[in-house]
């Protein structure tokens, strides 16, 4: 009975459906039919009901709609990556490759340099070399929406998909690459509804921030995942070269049973981080040309009662336990960050000098055991060290374009410092961190080293020989402020539980055959060469190569033998 019902059901909606057909004609189902006909007020009605504020909200009703899109792609090729091995880790396994021999590190944290591949057993040790070429190809596909809602309502979203060729092989899905890296509300032109509210600006959600030269706050535009921000600003813009932020935002949520907020390649041990960074960034127009920057940034970590047991390795020399060090457990960090930035460029009467300068000081305290701690292990795993932050860092860059002369060239001198600590494993923490920068764009290309523990001298040149095209040459010479502490790189954060980017341990000294021998400083020195041009429209190609020296600590710290890296890349991107 069912069936026949059913059967009658279908059979009657058939004839509703052809009698209606016949009854409005054969007219196209489009928006422009004539108002007074049936089919025009058939799409009336609908319309209407779409309407309802329960509905959505249609085009026409949303003003400034922009539509953008980004996709992005890099072919890299590097020889020689002195990050590969590099690091000191546990374990006894000999180096394998060559023969460049092994290091070894004393309880003393002096570094003792075997000649030959002998197995090393009781201490630290690493493989020290590895000679290989690696090449591969990213790509980012970024697709965006931005609407002014109404005069005060702001909306943008912004998704994304990065991934590298070849990466997934024969298997279907996307790896969760892809990702919502913007998504936000503003709210806007508040004094429409209280003076008090007048240049007040209100944003809540998810996006790419970055301030001045994205030192210390960046986006990453260089990576393919890039870097946002969880949270909320407040901003007062007076619309004339003047505005203030005050921002706070998430950056790992504990209670969220997901390590470091969802991100990929992460511990699980940072289920019990919860980190926020909150403070104010400001910007002052000083005169024509210069402006002024002051800010002031908190980064809070905090401190939990985990047992860190599984979480510790220790160090151990015939059957006694001599250091160790924590995966960041048991730890916490109240961190300070204060400074300006002051850049001024196309100054009247200077013709075409430029200049930035930007010093930053650095306070707080960390808690919990850091990287090698000796001296406070005789009290136990669950001791709770105390050390007061006493870093700084400064960068000061001045050039010259010949603006009359062909090519347009710029000559320029940058110098970049950032304190490290001579005893990186007790006392006061001297060691700047960098906090969350784009640090690709300052101190090398290649991304080997950080603004931490860093004294790098700069030397610019640049010309634009077409409209489209621009040429760039940097040459950096390169050291470390203290040899006993790290080398860091981009990635950086000394955190308070050790390096989260450590290229590279230092030490004061080593022993080769017997002799005790100090660590000179001298990092190497790296030349970049790029160009970029705009073939077309929207398109545009951009390419470079880069070559590092490796110096006397590389030797030092490592095999003895000088090893360079080389880096070239070809990049291109439609945006609009």
């Amino acid at each position: 009975m069912g069936k026949i019902r059913g059967v009658i059901l279908t059979f009657a909606s058939v004839v509703v459906f052809s009698t209606t057909c016949l009854l409005l004609g054969t007219q196209e189902a489009n928006a422009t039919a004539p108002e007074g006909s049936a089919y025009g007020d058939l799409l009336a009605r609908i319309e209407a009901l779409e309407s309802r504020p329960t509905g959505n909200v249609t085009a026409p009703d949303i003003r400034g709609v922009k539509i953008g899109m980004d996709i992005r792609h890099r072919f890299e090729i590097r020889d020689m990556m002195i990050r590969d091995g590099q690091e000191i880790s546990t374990g006894t396994a000999p180096g394998t490759r060559g023969d460049l021999g092994n290091v070894t590190r004393l309880a003393n944290g002096t570094l003792q340099r075997s000649a030959g591949l002998g197995t090393l057993t009781g201490a630290t040790q690493t493989n020290v070399g590895r000679d290989e070429t690696t090449d591969f190809t990213l790509q980012w596909a970024r697709i965006s929406l931005d609407a002014d809602v109404s005069d005060n309502v702001r909306a943008r979203i912004m998704l994304q998909d990065a991934r590298t060729f070849g990466e997934e092989g024969s298997t279907i899905g996307n790896l969760q690459r892809t990702d919502v890296q913007e998504g936000y509300v503003e709210l806007r032109n508040l004094g429409n509804i209280s003076s008090i509210l007048k240049n007040i600006e209100l944003r809540g959600g998810r996006w790419q921030a970055a301030y001045g030269d994205h030192r210390l706050i960046g986006n990453l535009p260089w990576a393919n995942q890039t870097r946002a921000y969880d949270g909320a600003r407040l901003r007062w813009d007076n619309k004339k070269g003047h505005w203030i932020d005050v921002f706070a935002w998430q950056i790992n949520e504990k209670e969220s049973g997901v390590a470091n907020g969802g991100n990929l390649g992460t511990s699980d041990s940072e289920d019990d981080i919860e980190e926020v960074f909150y403070g104010f960034y400001s910007h002052f127009k000083v005169c024509d040309g210069v402006e002024f920057e002051p800010y002031g940034l908190v980064r809070a970590r905090s401190r939990e009662d985990t047992e860190p047991a599984d979480n510790t390795i220790s160090l151990t020399s015939a059957g006694n336990r001599i250091a160790s060090s924590t995966l960041g457990v048991g730890t916490g960090e109240q961190r300070y960050t204060a400074g300006f930035r002051m850049h001024g460029s196309q100054i009247p009467g200077l013709g075409g000098t430029d200049f930035t300068i930007e010093p930053a000081w650095q306070f707080g305290h960390t808690e919990g055991l850091r990287t090698i701690d000796i001296g406070n292990l005789a009290r136990g795993y669950n001791t709770t060290v105390t050390n007061d932050i006493q870093a700084w860092a400064i960068h000061a860059e001045i050039g010259y374009t010949f603006v009359n002369t062909m090519w347009s060239p710029r000559i320029g001198y940058a110098y970049s410092f950032a304190s490290g600590d001579s005893r990186p494993g007790e006392g006061a923490v001297k060691t700047f961190d960098h906090l969350y920068p784009t640090g690709h764009a300052h101190n090398g290309y290649m991304d080997l080293v950080g603004w931490q523990n860093i004294v790098d001298h700069q030397i610019h040149l640049s010309a634009r020989p077409s409209k489209k095209l621009v040429l760039d040459a940097k040459l950096h010479f390169m050291s470390l402020d203290e040899e006993a502490d790290n080398m860091y790189g981009v990635a950086g954060g000394t955190g308070y539980g050790g390096g989260m980017s450590i290229v590279r341990q230092g030490s004061d000294s080593y022993v080769q055959n017997g002799v005790v021998r100090d660590v000179d400083n001298t990092l190497g020195q790296e030349l970049d060469l790029t160009f970029s041009y705009q073939m077309f429209k929207n398109f545009n190609v951009v390419g470079g190569y880069s070559h590092f020296w490796a110096d006397d600590w590389i030797q030092d710290t490592g095999s003895g033998v000088d090893r360079g890296v080389d880096w070239a890349y070809l990049m291109t991107n439609v945006k609009f």
